[in-house]
């Protein structure tokens, strides 16, 4: 059984700034995708890192990394208490390694529909925004107008901006009584036609094997037939689950707790490198 002094679940933002800061350690960073960087690699929109979009300061952040292993298209099944972790690797199979230290960086998951209870079926169409930035920015996928997006947070402003630029009727409906989200990605809004609705949320879909339209709180019926729910992140701690809390375990970036800002989230990763040399 091969060992590693760090062992790194996830090669985002966080998992690639813990691997560079973990200087003179043998370290296996592990990414479930293709590429390293998470969820940087769906992101089209500018402003990372000055003016660069999500997915081209993925490149520059993945620089620098030659004295680290990097196995890609590999999830990291489970970890125990003796500190040996199972692999699965898409082309190599299932693997086990033992480790010194554990550096997660999952990330963090949507809150799906499905954890709303809304009233109604879950036709054709509902999705989580990530989902759909995904979908839309790597795969060149167009929804189907008009859409409605739930929640006003930064992802929810970005996919009204990217649905409205594609010319597909677009209404954002938000619980509070302003507009969530960063001021800089509000400002995204401006001069495109995009409907608000503040101080309703949706509690009811229609449509059997798909989307026909929702209806808001407020008793308003919008007809869509893409509902895009973008109300949150949870932290992806699933890995650790059954493990209680032991010394060679460190968190980092979104998975410890969600993070506003991607500068934040790369100095926690920075962080957790340097406490593992720091042992």
């Amino acid at each position: 059984m091969e060992h590693y002094d760090i062992l790194i679940v996830g090669g985002g933002a966080a998992g690639i700034s813990a691997a560079k800061a973990a200087k003179g350690k043998k370290v296996l960073l592990a990414e479930r995708e293709e590429k390293l960087g998470g969820i940087l690699l769906q992101c089209a929109h500018r402003g990372f890192g000055g003016d660069l979009s999500g997915m081209e300061y993925a490149a520059t952040l993945a620089d620098d990394l030659d004295n680290v292993e990097i196995s890609l298209n590999t999830t990291v099944l489970s970890v125990s208490e003796n500190k040996t972790a199972l692999l699965s690797q898409k082309d190599c199979g299932r693997r086990e390694i033992s480790f010194s230290r554990l550096i997660l960086a999952t990330g963090a998951m949507e809150i799906a529909a499905g954890a709303l209870h809304i009233a109604g079926d879950r036709p054709k169409g509902v999705y989580t925004a990530g989902m759909m930035q995904k979908l839309v920015n790597c795969n060149g996928f167009v929804p189907d107008g008009p859409v409605v997006i739930l929640g006003s947070g930064d992802i929810g402003l970005i996919m009204a901006e990217t649905v409205a630029k594609m010319d597909i009727p677009v209404t954002l409906v938000e619980k509070a009584a302003a507009l969530g989200g960063m001021a800089r990605n509000r400002r995204r809004l401006d001069g495109l036609d995009v409907g608000i609705r503040l101080g309703s949320t949706v509690s009811e879909i229609f449509g059997e094997k798909e989307l026909e339209a929702v209806l808001l709180s407020n008793g308003e019926k919008l007809l869509c037939k893409t509902l895009l729910v973008a109300v949150g992140l949870e932290c992806d701690r699933k890995l650790i689950k059954k493990l209680e809390n032991p010394e060679w375990l460190r968190l980092c970036g979104n998975c410890e707790r969600v993070h506003p800002m991607i500068e934040s989230v790369i100095n926690d990763g920075t962080q957790a490198g340097e406490w593992v040399c720091g042992i």
